[in-house]
């Protein structure tokens, strides 16, 4: 099971600690927590939350008004049970011997103020719970964020250093610079070898088309009649491209550079057609 099967689920556990979810949501959820040790041990911690919050709760003091709109239906839905259920002839014979009936004790009113207590809590713990889940999401969100920007920083940094490698082979007073321009099969391509006398070499072309699938550019040092391989690259949309390699020994003083196309795993001799050459 991978990281993205659990996160299509994590979203459910904290609502399954609510017990908000639907049958069919509680049933393939179940399902997946059978399978899923990381899951279960998601759900505990939102379990465990929920009674925490519930301990925590404060009672909430119910408004004047509502307490007594409540008390009065209560008082007057017990008279009307009451005045129902007493038996007709024992009224009468109540009536007859002058025997009053004994009244009924009423109800303490912190009974039902416990009531409305409780639910005032359940009610503080639900929302409670609402605001932990938009929190969970929001920090879930804040994190993909965070490592998006890594990413995009790490590879600006990526970059910057490999220009000022290229600054650097540039202005070193033993470079060597060698242009290549474009063969018939890219009129508009050019590109420049830079090289130091230890070999380390820096290909920048431009304006070569795009590669067909599974064929890359590779380039060429060629000393005489012997073409020697050097690595592959690929352009970018716009036909730029960058190569980082080591001139052979031989090739130092006195060779040709080129640019053919052939298979993206390279070649040991080259068999496509020539774009650049010096």
């Amino acid at each position: 099971m991978t990281h993205e099967d659990c996160d299509n689920y994590r979203e459910l556990l904290a609502a399954h600690a609510l017990t908000a979810l639907d049958a069919a949501e509680v049933v393939t959820l179940e399902a997946h927590l059978e399978n899923c040790a990381d899951c279960r041990a998601e759900l505990n911690a939102w379990e465990a939350t929920t009674a925490l919050l519930a301990l925590d709760a404060e009672a909430v003091e119910p408004p004047a008004q509502l307490r007594a709109s409540i008390l009065a239906s209560a008082y007057a839905y017990r008279e009307d049970r009451e005045d129902r259920s007493v038996d007709k002839s024992v009224r009468a014979v109540a009536t007859e011997s002058k025997i009053l009936p004994f009244a009924r004790p009423p109800k303490p009113i912190w009974a039902s103020l416990g009531s409305i207590g409780a639910i005032a809590a359940l009610l503080v713990l639900a929302v409670s719970l609402v605001v932990l889940l938009t929190l969970w999401r929001q920090n879930r969100a804040l994190h993909e964020e965070l490592a998006h920007v890594t990413r995009e920083m790490q590879q600006a940094e990526t970059k910057l250093e490999h220009e000022r490698s290229i600054v650097a082979m540039l202005t070193a007073p033993d470079s060597h610079m060698a242009k290549l321009s474009g063969t018939n099969m890219a009129p508009g391509a050019h590109a420049t070898l830079a090289y130091d006398k230890n070999g380390r070499a820096m290909l920048m072309a431009e304006g070569l088309p795009a590669a067909p699938a599974g064929m890359a550019y590779q380039l060429w040092f060629i000393v005489g009649n012997k073409p020697m391989p050097g690595k592959v690259f690929k352009t970018e949309s716009s036909g730029a491209g960058m190569l980082a390699d080591k001139v052979p020994a031989e090739a130092l003083n006195a060779a040709v550079f080129a640019v053919t196309l052939e298979p993206e795993s390279g070649a040991t001799a080259p068999t496509g057609a020539m774009y650049l050459r010096s």
